[in-house]
């Protein structure tokens, strides 16, 4: 699959996922409806630019319009995920690695109590 249907089928995905109509979309993007389903039917590509404001429409970052996904691919985009992006994009990295601690301390914590039961 080339690039364009990849994002083509990312920005379709994740309009629906907020269900949006493409009307909304084009007007939260500051773009016109019909470019929107032109990109979204593969018939267009746009540029960084539109997918940046595309992206921030959907309230997602713009890489995630780049990412193929198919039944081996184990990344799931969803609020949790993106709550947790916005909170610590603007961190240090010191704040980061220490907040990875955490989740590591807390993941394996949990699997020793799912191995017990």
């Amino acid at each position: 699959m080339d690039i364009k249907k990849i994002i083509a089928s990312r920005i379709k995905e994740f309009r629906k996922k907020r269900n949006m109509t493409q009307e909304q979309l084009a007007e939260t993007a500051n773009l016109h409806v019909t470019f929107i389903a032109h990109i979204e039917s593969g018939k267009k590509a746009c540029s960084i630019k539109s997918l940046q404001r595309i992206a921030s429409a959907l309230k997602i970052p713009v890489f995630v319009l780049l990412q193929k996904t198919d039944s081996n691919t184990k990344i799931k985009y969803d609020t949790y995920t993106e709550k947790l992006l916005s909170f610590v994009k603007d961190k240090s990295d010191s704040d980061k690695e220490l907040l990875i601690n955490i989740a590591n301390s807390i993941y394996a914590r949990d699997k020793k109590i799912y191995k017990k039961l």
